[in-house]
């Protein structure tokens, strides 16, 4: 096929299909099969070190793409951590029961997808052998199945929900030898898998994807970070092949990997069916075969798993508030933007946004909002600011000194990129050490008469300017100019 690179691509025309399977983390303290902990907080203490074989289904089938795994003859090490691995990761123990916690939130999360729930739960094993796992496969399990959400006042469908174990976390690779973390390995996740999404062009089916990922978020029980949510994308067009790309890790990538991926097809004479690698500049790179449809038979060590009406009623009465709703809110209640509402929606920070303007009423929803889906951003990206560093309790601090009217909201960006140099600071003391303490009124009017008098022809502006170089962060905007404009005429 002959490429359009550089052009703008009738997704129409070339009859674009997408499918889209997001993973999403679930908070919950202890992994999906056994007692360890979720935090991922120690250090390695050992390593083992394993091969891996494929074996043939229940119907005498291998799987290809398990094959071609296992012909690159490769050596897995695996990082073991104490508290955070055991022997059901290294399969020399059977699993344990099923985390009846997770299996709560993935129940609500099926819900709220509008999915029908079956009446038992079967774990199955899904063969994988790319060394992500000691087991040489995953388990899962179908929680929900023919549900949907609206985008556009079309239904989305939603094929299933299936509650699995997270894989383990890659190290390093070197030639031949692949090096796992364990710790990961376990942590309770869902998959939701779309159905079919055609018509779409590759805005539409990121946006699909942000309103999936708002669903799961709603019930408060998605961990955030890094790693904690990935999204796989299928992609075909007409007359070229269908494509599984893997890993996907910021949903704000989505259309570019889908606009690359139908290019890259365009530009091949026969593309082909396999799996790819997404890379962070939304290119691909070749992973492995396409795999088949023998990749799973049951997990003979767990029995069913009843779902009772008794149980569904709980979960249904304690769904939490639909995405419309709290847009909504957002909105009236809070006062906020459309553009704003719809931004902290989507932001990893809904949870802490939602409980900091709860509990500090005297500080406005828009100041925290824009810290959270601006400041924040542009701390890490303008001035390589450590932002990961920053814990809950900054943000909870920071805004209660706010509310207290211990500091002002100018001196947030200093504060944040003081508390992410020093995480083990207090917001007390941070203000301290950068004498951020708010200005008395009669101090500010001496300085705006100092610079009034010093500069007699310089206008409003500038006099303003001036002014709120040298508070730096002790005095609100608003305050200055009220008082540049009481002394200044013009």
């Amino acid at each position: 096929m002959k490429g359009n690179k550089g052009k703008k691509l009738n997704y129409k025309t070339l009859g674009l299909k997408c499918g889209l399977e997001l993973h999403l983390q679930l908070d919950t303290q202890h992994k999906l099969f056994c007692n360890c902990s979720t935090a991922m907080q120690q250090e390695a203490m050992m390593t083992v070190t394993r091969k891996q074989h494929p074996v043939p289904s229940e119907l005498g089938e291998v799987d290809v793409a398990a094959q071609y795994e296992y012909l690159r003859d490769r050596t897995f090490n695996y990082q073991i951590f104490r508290g955070e691995t055991c022997l059901v990761e290294l399969d020399e123990e059977p699993p344990h029961e099923l985390n009846e916690e997770a299996l709560r939130i993935a129940l609500q999360i099926a819900l709220l997808l509008n999915c029908k729930i079956p009446e038992e739960l079967h774990v199955m094993r899904k063969t994988v052998i790319d060394g992500s796992t000691p087991t040489g496969f995953q388990r899962t399990c179908v929680v929900g199945t023919d549900g949907f959400i609206r985008y556009k006042g079309k239904r989305v469908p939603i094929a299933h929900v299936c509650l699995e174990e997270d894989a383990a976390a890659i190290v390093e690779e070197t030639g031949k030898t692949i090096t796992y973390r364990l710790n990961r390995l376990g942590i309770p996740l869902v998959e939701i898998s779309t159905g079919l999404l055609a018509g779409y062009n590759p805005e539409d089916v990121q946006e699909i994807a942000y309103l999936i990922g708002i669903v799961c978020k709603s019930t408060g029980r998605t961990k955030r970070g890094i790693g904690s949510i990935r999204q796989d994308v299928n992609v075909s067009i007409r007359r070229g092949a269908r494509v599984e790309i893997k890993g996907v890790q910021e949903l704000g990538l989505i259309a570019k990997v889908i606009q690359k991926e139908v290019e890259r097809q365009l530009s091949e004479a026969k593309p082909k069916e396999e799996t790819r690698a997404a890379n962070p500049d939304g290119t691909t790179r070749y992973m492995r075969p396409l795999p088949g449809a023998h990749r799973l038979y049951p997990e003979t060590d767990l029995p069913p798993v009843p779902v009772t009406q008794e149980l569904l009623k709980q979960l249904k009465d304690t769904l939490p508030e639909p995405w419309t709703k709290k847009l909504a809110r957002f909105k009236r209640r809070l006062k906020l933007s459309p553009d704003l509402a719809r931004q902290i929606l989507r932001s990893d920070y809904l949870e802490l946004f939602e409980r900091i303007v709860e509990k500090n009423k005297k500080v406005e929803p828009s100041v925290v909002a824009n810290t959270f889906v601006s400041l924040v951003k542009d701390l890490k990206k303008r001035e390589h600011v450590a932002v990961e560093q920053l814990a809950e309790r900054h943000f909870v601090e920071v805004f209660d000194a706010l509310g207290r009217r211990k500091i002002v909201k100018e001196a947030i960006p200093e504060l944040l990129k003081y508390l992410a140099e020093h995480p083990e600071q207090s917001v007390g003391a941070a203000v301290k050490e950068l004498e951020l303490e708010v200005m008395k009124k009669s101090e500010l009017k001496k300085i705006v008469l100092a610079v009034v008098r010093d500069y007699p022809e310089m206008n409003r502006d500038k006099v303003f300017g001036i002014v709120m170089s040298r508070v730096r962060g002790r005095a609100e905007a608003a305050e200055v100019m009220k008082i540049v404009k009481k002394l200044k005429k013009r």
